[in-house]
């Protein structure tokens, strides 16, 4: 390998490209006057993508100075911070060096010729600048970059700045980083080049994403498995975050809302952990955007499965179109809140300090000292002792039978099983597939019958408050009715589905 590449991406307004590099935040520590080049990038793949599945980028980029080919895999990436493996020959003519491809060692260029099935997929053209800072034992190497990812006849603007370490530890990227974020209209960015190249080729836009679960190894220590989820809870906010901006989406507000609330939940397992008087601050921020994001949210559930079945049984009716028409106004002024709150500077200082404290926090101890005791145990036994409390206490908020508890005491059994499940599909990877399937699988259909139940009992105050301002009180009532008119179904539902989840066994004990 030719070497292992850390750096920060960040997302420049525009109009900030032309001034950044006159900042405070690019001139102290200067090392050298900048220097500006044009860039051409050919990414190369097979038909079906192949080499994007697994991780891999493969280019040819042509500079002043001659031509390089460039392998990166696709490590880590949180909070704009890039941790990858990296592999760069000089080339002599634009074709691929096939040997250089198996030297690499990747399996996925272990055949006798690699390059042959290799051809164009999409290409780059950037103007760059590049500075290089430095200060006591750091040296980061700054690269400003205005233009364009081309595939076939689409197009997407590049304006950015890459924070790339040459000496030092992944903190002074962050706080440089932080000192841009004070003095520029800037982002961390959550996709490279090549992977937004990737998107347009396939014809894909930003669509809202799923949560991917880690992939965990026994092996692994707490630490490194804390690290783990948190960087897969970020990255599913920051994509989310993406489609977000680029189409005001409801379901990305649904998807960044769940990626908060697994990293608190991540939090709450790793209770000890992470503690540390960083973890106030990290509370705050998620606090913060919760507080944006769920009215947005519950606005959108209260239209699509309150107001609109009825609707949709009672197609016409003039109260209930009125009553949704109200609705509606009322989930696009909390759906624009919450876009602001994301377009925000504290959003984008949020994402930056939740990495910042991931990979640099004081939960991981003192710098350059060895981790504490707890932070380098192997990750299995733990697991199972967090994921068995998680289930203890699941299992005696639910007592014998649900639908004898308050909607109040039911809706807290509901935020145990979103805790549950959370632990489960965090440490999936760690136990047997089959039983961890069912075991999730059953305790998911419990949520959602736990969650139909919640979204009628607070769906009776809002229309009973709401409902005359609407100008339709008898339309209020009819919808009130008729989700009444379900909840002793419901209600039966939740039991059987309790009784099947209790009579589980839990995967991560082995039994």
């Amino acid at each position: 390998m030719d070497g292992r590449e850390i750096e920060l991406k960040l997302a420049l307004a525009p109009e900030e490209m032309g001034r950044i590099a006159a900042r405070p935040c690019l001139t102290a520590g200067r090392l050298a006057e900048p220097v500006s080049k044009r860039l051409s990038s050919i990414y190369y793949d097979t038909p079906d993508f192949a080499l994007a599945a697994q991780g891999i980028a493969v280019r040819v980029r042509r500079t002043g100075s001659g031509l390089v080919q460039t392998v990166k895999t696709a490590g880590t990436t949180v909070s704009g911070l890039f941790d990858r493996d990296e592999w760069e020959t000089p080339l002599s003519s634009p074709d691929l060096d096939a040997g250089q491809l198996r030297l690499t060692g990747l399996a996925a260029f272990a055949e006798e010729n690699p390059a042959a099935s290799l051809s164009p997929v999409f290409a780059t053209e950037v103007e760059r600048t590049v500075l290089r800072l430095g200060g006591d034992g750091w040296e980061v190497e700054v690269a400003l970059d205005r233009g364009a990812v081309l595939a076939g006849d689409r197009r997407e603007d590049i304006c950015e700045v890459e924070l790339e370490l040459v000496s030092g530890t992944p903190a002074h990227l962050f706080q440089l980083a932080a000192r841009i974020l004070d003095e520029a209209a800037a982002r961390p960015l959550c996709l490279s080049k090549s992977e937004r190249g990737y998107r347009l080729a396939a014809g894909k836009d930003s669509p809202a994403v799923k949560a991917k679960a880690p992939v965990l190894t026994p092996a692994m220590t707490v630490a490194e498995t804390f690290r783990a989820i948190a960087h897969s809870c970020l990255e599913h906010l920051m994509l989310n975050e993406r489609c977000l901006l680029a189409t005001e989406a409801g379901e990305a507000v649904h998807q960044m809302r769940v990626a908060m609330r697994r990293l608190r939940s991540a939090i709450k397992v790793f209770k000890g952990i992470t503690a540390g008087p960083d973890l106030n601050r990290v509370k705050d921020d998620l606090r913060w955007l919760l507080a944006h994001l769920g009215p947005a949210r519950d606005a959108e559930v209260f239209l699509s499965e309150i107001v609109e079945p009825v609707l949709a049984a009672h197609p016409g009716d003039a109260g209930l179109l009125a009553l949704r028409t109200h609705w509606r106004r009322d989930r696009e002024a909390k759906l624009a809140a919450a876009i602001a709150a994301v377009r925000s500077r504290r959003y984008a200082a949020m994402i930056l300090g939740l990495g910042r404290w991931v990979e640099t926090g004081d939960w991981l101890g003192p710098p350059g000292q060895p981790p504490r005791r707890r932070l380098a145990e192997p990750v299995a036994a733990f697991a199972t002792r967090r994921v068995d409390k998680a289930v203890r206490r699941l299992l005696k908020e639910g007592g014998e039978t649900l639908s004898r508890l308050s909607p109040e005491h039911r809706h807290a059994v509901r935020i145990r099983c979103k805790q549950v499940r959370y632990a489960g599909e965090f440490f999936a990877s760690l136990a047997p597939r089959k039983t961890t399937k069912v075991f999730l699988a059953e305790l998911s259909e419990l949520q959602d019958v736990l969650g139909q139940l919640n979204d009628i009992a607070v769906a009776g105050p809002k229309l009973s408050g709401r409902g005359a301002e609407a100008g339709s009180s008898r339309a209020a009532g009819l919808v009130s009715g008729w989700h009444q008119s379900r909840r002793a179904a419901l209600l039966a539902e939740a039991d059987k589905a309790w009784k099947r989840w209790r009579s589980l066994p839990v995967p991560w004990k082995g039994e």
